[in-house]
């Protein structure tokens, strides 16, 4: 029974972007769940509101912990990551230039990077979508129909790149709206806590710019030899943000008990998390460090285009959809949400937050 509950608990905080596809070949996509952990430390957890005794989250890392990087095809298996059994280990670093950073959405971002990059590759231009399993909505990915014959190969191959890790990061953002309007990754294991948790983009972003540089120096690499290279791309990522040893991470965020997270709270709760950034830019500076490095994804191609032209990211209404009853009516009838959508749809998320516990929740 015990063995159970804790399985149980464990699952419920899974934040990572759980898709498979449709339309493509599924055993190329990632799948599986990586665990994710909310913002804080030793964190408490319950099961149908009842606290569950002797249980806490051990989940902030150092730099010897991370272990291999293993593309997630689920050959690792859910339990074996969550126990820490698998060649690689998740939760949060702290870093002196990019402060806390989520290890389960670096690795998701970057993997749909490849992944995407594989199919962007072999369909551009070709005015078909990547269709992904729904979240809240059913998610495509659009390659208009255009003319590819006066594109070189490295072109090519490079305009692919930049779409890539840029579809990867809208998919990311759109998981962040989805788990606060209710997607569960898991079904029954609420996800509110997690929702703009503010290192969580951040992550991503980094996830999304390290598998673009693998990309564009080796465009042709197998999953297995990405996975090799993306395992020292990571801790050399890391190392140049300045990571912190496990125990002045821990330091670190036990000091912002009562500012970004509450201690007395136990998970799921939503307010485990205190603070919520809800700010859905492709310039990302990390929260909580003055001077922190900057992340950027831009729109414009190398090739002067705007990636629109190429790639766009669409969420069609399901038949019912009754998380967005609340939508101011504009949005709610829309039948298609594209990213030019997501910062009303985040400024509601944060209006709603605000009269919830009666003040500011931005960052």
């Amino acid at each position: 029974m015990a063995n159970s509950m804790i399985k149980s608990i464990k699952l419920m905080f899974s934040g990572s972007l759980l898709l498979l596809v449709g339309s493509v070949n599924a055993m190329d996509a990632p799948v599986g769940v990586r665990p994710c952990c909310a913002f804080g430390k030793d964190l408490k957890a319950e099961v149908g509101g009842i606290p569950v005794p002797f249980f806490s989250i051990d989940n902030i890392l150092g730099i010897e912990d991370l272990g291999a990087h293993v593309y997630n095809d689920g050959s690792q298996g859910v339990l074996s990551s969550l126990l820490g059994m698998g060649k690689e280990n998740n939760g949060i670093v702290y870093t002196q230039k990019g402060g806390a950073i989520d290890i389960a959405h670096v690795r998701d971002t970057a993997d749909f990077t490849f992944f995407l990059y594989q199919k962007i590759h072999s369909k551009l231009g070709s005015g078909t979508s990547i269709v992904l399993t729904p979240e809240l909505r059913s998610r495509h990915i659009y390659l208009p129909k255009k003319d590819t014959h006066h594109l070189s190969a490295q072109e090519r191959q490079k305009i692919s790149v930049e779409l890539a890790g840029l579809m990867a990061f809208r998919l990311a953002q759109w998981h962040e709206i989805a788990q606060w309007f209710g997607f569960e990754s898991i079904s029954g294991f609420s996800e509110l806590a997690s929702a703009f948790s503010p290192e969580d983009l951040y992550s991503n972003m980094l996830g999304a710019k390290v598998a673009k540089n693998i990309l564009q120096q080796q465009p042709s690499i197998s999953k297995h030899v990405f996975s090799q290279i993306f395992t020292q791309n990571l801790k050399a990522k890391l190392i140049a943000l300045e990571i912190f040893s496990v125990e002045k991470s821990k330091q670190t965020i036990a000091s912002l008990d009562g500012k970004w997270w509450d201690s007395s709270k136990r998970l799921p709760q939503k307010w485990v998390v205190l603070k919520r950034d809800y700010r859905l830019h492709l310039d990302l500076r990390p929260n909580g460090v003055v001077d922190g490095e900057q992340e950027q994804l831009t729109t414009q191609l190398s090739n002067g285009d705007s990636s629109d032209q190429w790639a766009d990211f669409y969420l069609h209404s399901a038949d019912q959809e009754k998380q967005f009853e609340l939508l101011p009516t504009e949005l709610k009838k829309k039948q298609i949400w594209q990213p030019k959508d997501f910062n009303q749809l985040a400024h509601f998320a944060k209006q709603h937050d605000a009269k919830e516990v009666g003040h500011s929740t931005q960052v």
